[in-house]
């Protein structure tokens, strides 16, 4: 059960509307998303540098957001603050004036106390029971608050962690990664054997129906993990997922056979977790936290397309680098979601790389008429075209479908 209240003697939220400490909450109509999150630091001071008679000032505040996180609300047991995602820019309203002092940690702790007690003994409980049938066992380890925190609730078993090295995590993940094995943490490394921007210009840029990278990146090198250490034995592979990160999570049973990898059996004991439990949970016995964090809610591959529209309102200040890279290959464009890449195979052609699917047969349509010498590849969202061709001319193809009347 989730209806948010508010303890005002604890000034902390109670994520069942029943205070651990005190008792009866008032409740918190506003919040429409169970899984809300902390406010990030670097996203915190971005916001105060651009708002006028109101301040966020220490502590926790929450964040949460339309599905498609396009309009995002910070919060405490109002709204404060409501932030609008658009293509001509990005608007701050401000909800409430003066400074205003965010949630005390261990105040949060408090007021859920019964409800992680509760969380961390089912936890332990039926990972317990499941290592008794069986004690080929592993982490899938990402490196994100959850799997540090189920890491910490599975101490008494000494498991191994394994990482999936996808090639395009954060920086500050592969830092995470160096500080923790040199703290003493046992982490294996399952790295993907090509890189992610090799297979991009034959694949395309992934999307919902072109996940490939899911396979290539993850799934494959995990796969061979298992068989190096475990050959064709059934491995418990516990992992953080929660029902509540997306839709797509919302149906997962708390065990399951792996789609791709026959032998592993998924186990998701913090299925019933939020967010703010997992944050809860490390504030309070002082975990490790990837720096990642201080600019996002979540960690995971950076050119992911799930969440790129809210990921790309903070990259291109924290992270410009990359954010320049997303621009360079479509992710986010001038010219409607479309990049120009070299051809992957080596053949004297060049890729036009779509997201838009619309601008994609727009573009099919005008093509003959200028260039002879062409290939659709629909699937993977690519028009390969002579190498003869300037960038100057495809750009300016791109402007001509998205003005004709076709588009």
């Amino acid at each position: 059960m989730n209806m948010f209240g508010w303890c005002e003697s604890c000034r902390a939220i109670a994520l069942e509307g029943w205070c651990s400490k005190h008792g009866e909450t008032e409740p918190i109509p506003e919040i429409n998303k169970v899984d809300v999150c902390p406010l990030p630091e670097f996203e915190k001071q971005f916001i105060n540098e651009r708002l006028e008679g109101l301040k966020l000032g220490d502590g926790v505040f929450l964040v949460y957001g339309d599905r498609y996180l396009r309009r995002i609300v910070v919060a405490l047991d109002k709204p404060l603050v409501e932030i609008k995602i658009r293509k001509d820019g990005t608007i701050f309203t401000p909800l409430a004036e003066g400074e205003v002092k965010g949630m005390d940690p261990f105040s949060l702790w408090e007021a859920n106390k019964e409800r992680l007690e509760k969380l961390v003994k089912v936890s332990k409980s039926f990972a317990n029971q499941e290592l008794e049938k069986n004690k080929n066992a592993i982490i899938s380890f990402s490196a994100g608050k959850d799997s540090v925190v189920l890491s910490h609730l599975f101490e008494e078993y000494e498991l191994t962690k394994v990482l999936i090295d996808t090639t395009i995590e954060f920086p500050e993940t592969y830092k995470f990664i160096e500080y923790l094995k040199d703290e003493g943490w046992d982490i294996d490394i399952a790295r993907a054997e090509k890189s992610f921007f090799k297979l991009m210009p034959q694949k395309g840029y992934p999307a919902r129906k072109n996940r490939w990278c899911c396979k290539t990146q993850k799934f494959e090198p995990f796969e061979r993990y298992i068989k190096e250490h475990f050959g064709n034995k059934e491995v418990l592979v516990f992992g953080g997922e929660r029902r509540w990160e997306g839709l797509y999570r919302m149906d997962e049973p708390f065990k399951r056979q792996h789609r791709h990898i026959a032998n592993q059996y998924s186990v998701h004991i913090m299925l019933d977790w939020t967010a703010m439990d997992s944050w809860i949970y490390t504030w309070r016995n002082n975990l490790p936290v990837n720096e990642i964090y201080q600019y996002y809610d979540r960690a995971g591959c950076w050119p992911c397309p799930f969440g790129l529209t809210y990921r790309c309102f903070v990259m291109e200040h924290a992270h410009p680098r990359l954010y320049k890279f997303l621009e360079k290959v479509g992710a986010i464009s001038n010219y409607g979601d479309m990049a120009i890449l070299p051809c992957g195979e080596g053949k004297q052609m060049k890729h036009m790389l779509f997201r838009d699917m619309h601008l994609m047969d727009a573009v099919t349509k005008i093509l003959p008429d200028i260039c002879k010498n062409f290939e659709i590849h629909r699937e993977t969202g690519v028009i390969c075209v002579s190498d003869t061709m300037s960038k100057a001319g495809l750009k300016a193809l791109v402007r001509q479908a998205k003005t004709s009347s076709m588009f």
